[in-house]
């Protein structure tokens, strides 16, 4: 079974890659069954309330790790899944099969009873107190919850979803419970920032409040206030400094205010990066896409519903895309992996591979007809519905990091991708063939603001950071497939850090000393395709120096060298150097193929290894790292103690990582120092551009 659903997997995104991309309606449909199977996960989730709110109403909620709390955890996980609930009782009749145990019938009763209980528990109606004795939400600048107006979103959605089945009472504490959040952000400063901890994420989660109230209430005598401060809180989601000075009319024929009339502060960097828990983070750097795209489908969707001849007020504004094609060509597109995937060059701290970039990309495709966002998006979902398979009730993923509030996330961005195509189809668009797209973005670059590298060939995407915020020395391989697409082979190499470093430098034990390591400077050359990046560290308390260079050639090695010396005497109990972290998990694959031979070490028959320093190399056994079971292989493995007197060579070591190569080619590579003997490597001969990225 598990093989056929690998040939199939492979068929699909084959066919996506070439001539024939995927049919619009045939992925609309398959992500409608999607979310059908989730629903018995959230048939098993599901909670009635004992009692019921004030108004004899009955209702029920989602569990998760804080179950009917007035937290994020117990209030969004609530909030998503409702919603999820609600929009296939209105567009999944008579077009989805539901799993065997679930009926329409239900869902119709968790989609009406999670949304009596998230309005009954708001602070704007107060008829149901939440399990931890408190109220959700934010009514005004004194009372107000972080990220509230995110849920309230969700709880908007669910009320337009079941519109036509709410009383007249029922609509009337939707108004109140949007009206409050919205009336706050009247209230309150539009919060700028960018150094660390940027504010794009949580200002695009305030004007998808402010779309979707002004969508279902577009009568309102504040819609007009609403509109004005949806248009900026969407500016300062991507706010970039040249904003402060851009005449640029942002909606011509509704008023003269300007770019810079709204503009309140940066919130992200000159390079359009972006930052959050303090350091950049892929994740981060492209939600703000979906969210702003989520504001737009708000306001279009419910608007031809509550509002059908669009006379009210506005249904749409060009503020709510505001910088997105910027950073998907500055940034998002220098980072896309051939699955749809984009690279973490700083791992990430939540649940690796999810793919929920998904319906940032549809953004992109349905709202600003982007051929790469297409091609994209349509590999991001396979992606994900291949995911959807590993597990047994529906669920996206296995070991949660989040539990319910992860899965609720995850289905509302697969539910927001069938509503985007459903309001603008992209029947008519062809997607970017991999290749023209993977040569246009071949050209290695500097992130220069985050101080990462990184390049594209037809082997492989390689690329390093140096962090400085949340201090970290890591770098990342993707290798390409030149054959058939496996999924085992895309998501080969886990994003990892640790102790300060991660991926391909490792680290050192030493007695009485912590395992970390500081800058000492970096510098980077870049070549064409080719990127060297030479760095300094101070391991272990400053006990061990770290000199290192890392080279990605235009072909399929990473060669990585370094000379380490001790600072002072210092006793060593382990080297775990040249790390790459290896998934062994469902997703990908459970039972890797290690082939070891003298200096070398080839992975599935198509990643090499060869460490011509002599050195062993050892496997860990596999542990969940986010939420993916993961090996840690160290290329340069020692575990006898060593005794080291200040000044001391430690140890010179020279690894290189080959892409797509099998065990016999890996076998002969190692019987030269010549690291150019794979037929598809190679090495610029001509001068170093002069482009260049340095900290000393």
């Amino acid at each position: 079974m598990r093989r056929m659903i690998l040939a199939a997997l492979t068929l699909l995104l084959t066919t996506t890659a070439g001539a024939a991309p995927l049919p619009e309606q045939e992925m609309q449909d398959s992500l409608l069954q999607m979310l059908a199977r989730f629903t018995t996960y959230m048939k098993a989730d599901f909670q009635p309330c004992q009692e019921p709110n004030s108004e004899g109403e009955a209702c029920g909620c989602f569990r998760s790790n804080n179950t009917m709390r007035s937290n994020e955890d117990g209030v969004r996980s609530n909030a998503d899944l409702g919603m999820v609930c609600a929009f296939l009782t209105r567009y999944g009749r008579d077009k989805v099969t539901l799993p065997q145990g679930v009926s329409w019938q239900d869902l119709e009763q968790m989609a009406m009873q999670s949304l009596v209980f998230a309005y009954s528990t708001h602070k704007a109606n107060r008829l149901k107190v939440c399990a931890d004795g408190r109220y959700w939400g934010s009514v005004s600048e004194q009372d107000h919850v972080w990220e509230s107006s995110l849920w309230a979103m969700s709880v908007a959605y669910s009320a337009f979803f079941l519109w036509d089945r709410l009383s007249a009472q029922q609509r009337t504490c939707i108004y109140r419970l949007l009206k409050a959040e919205c009336n706050y952000e009247l209230e309150r400063q539009v919060p700028t920032g960018y150094k660390g901890d940027t504010k794009a994420e949580e200002n695009g989660w305030e004007a998808d409040v402010l779309a979707a109230t002004l969508g279902l209430f577009p009568d309102d005598e504040l819609a007009p206030r609403w509109y004005d401060r949806m248009r900026e809180f969407a500016v300062n989601s991507y706010s970039h400094p040249s904003d402060a000075t851009d005449q640029t009319v942002v909606d011509p024929g509704y008023d003269g205010k300007r770019v810079c009339d709204l503009y309140r502060g940066q919130n992200l960097y000159e390079d359009y990066t972006l930052q959050n828990h303090n350091y950049f983070h892929t994740s981060y750097q492209n939600v703000v896409i979906q969210e702003l795209g989520e504001a737009a489908l708000a306001l279009r969707l419910f608007r031809s519903v509550t509002d059908p001849s669009l006379k009210k007020g506005r249904a749409e504004s060009r503020a709510l895309l505001h910088h997105c094609r910027e950073v998907c060509d500055s940034v998002l597109w220098w980072l896309a992996l051939s699955d749809g995937e984009l690279a973490m060059p700083n791992g990430n701290d939540w649940s690796l591979f999810l793919y929920d970039q998904m319906t940032s990309y549809t953004t992109m495709a349905c709202m600003l007809r982007d051929a790469d966002a297409l091609m994209l998006e349509q590999r991001a979902y396979e992606m994900i519905r291949y995911r959807q398979t590993t597990t047994s009730d529906g669920s996206w993923l296995l070991r949660s990091d989040i539990g319910a509030r992860r899965m609720g996330v995850e289905a509302h961005r697969v539910m927001m991708t069938w509503l985007m195509h459903h309001v603008w189809s992209t029947a008519d668009m062809q997607p970017t063939e991999w290749e023209n797209f993977c040569q246009r973005y071949a050209e290695a670059r500097v992130l220069p603001c985050q101080h990462v590298v990184r390049s594209n060939t037809k082997d492989h995407f390689a690329c390093f950071s140096w962090s400085e915020g949340l201090r970290s020395y890591t770098g990342y391989i993707a290798p390409h497939q030149t054959r058939d697409f496996l999924p085992q082979l895309s998501n080969l190499i886990v994003p990892f850090k640790a102790n300060n470093t991660g991926n391909l430098l490792g680290w050192y034990e030493v007695e009485g000393r912590r395992t970390n390591a500081v800058p000492g400077g970096w510098y980077v050359t870049l070549d064409g395709e080719e990127w060297t990046l030479y760095g300094h560290l101070l391991c272990n308390d400053s006990a061990l120096d770290m000199r290192f260079s890392i080279h990605s050639t235009a072909g399929n090695a990473l060669v990585y060298k370094d000379t380490v010396r001790a600072r002072e005497d210092c006793t060593i109990f382990k080297e775990k150097g040249g790390l790459l972290a290896i998934s062994e998990d469902e997703f990908t694959s459970t039972r890797r193929h290690y082939r070891f031979g003298p200096g070398w070490v080839n992975i599935d028959d198509c990643f090499g290894i060869v460490n011509y320093s002599g050195k062993q190399m050892s496997v860990d056994c596999p542990q969940n790292v986010n939420s993916v079971l993961t090996a840690l292989l160290y290329a340069s493995y020692d575990d006898q103690p060593r005794n080291c007197r200040k000044g001391e060579l430690v140890d010179t070591r020279h690894i290189v990582y080959y892409s797509n190569v099998d065990c016999q080619q890996t076998s002969r590579l190692a019987q030269t120092a010549d690291y150019m003997g794979s037929p598809s490597s190679s090495v610029g001969r001509g001068k170093r551009a002069a482009r260049s990225s340095s900290q000393r």
